[in-house]
């Protein structure tokens, strides 16, 4: 159980305010207990990890991650291109399948938001 937005934000690699704005336009699951001060919050874990899975925010999460996992193999990719041209031009097509891997997820990312969210 997350007890705080701090722990919130964390749980999301995001910032307070950010975690926050989720509550009031994305509907973040956030539960406060009766007769407690209004900036006392709790969060499931499972149901931030649900909510994330099922929405906009996910799709972000997932294009990042995506975009992250494409430049990780594009970087590798050009370190280790060989000097054979036979073998250099194999390793260039699969650099370009992963930038088109890569553009796909963004596309997908920006069809997902419709701009509602800045994360």
């Amino acid at each position: 159980m997350l007890s705080s937005w701090k722990e919130i934000a964390q749980f999301f690699g995001k910032g307070v305010r950010t975690v926050q704005r989720w509550e009031k336009t994305l509907d973040l699951p956030i539960h406060r207990p009766p007769g407690a001060p209004s900036n006392v919050v709790l969060a499931k874990e499972s149901d931030l990890e649900e909510w994330m899975n099922r929405g906009v925010v996910g799709a972000h999460m997932r294009a990042d991650q995506a975009v992250e996992n494409a430049f990780d193999s594009i970087e590798k990719a050009i370190r280790e291109l060989p000097h054979d041209a036979a073998q250099r031009e194999e390793r260039l097509a699969m650099m370009r399948q992963r930038m088109e891997e890569l553009r796909h997820a963004l596309e997908q990312a920006e069809r997902g938001s419709n701009g509602q969210i800045a994360a």
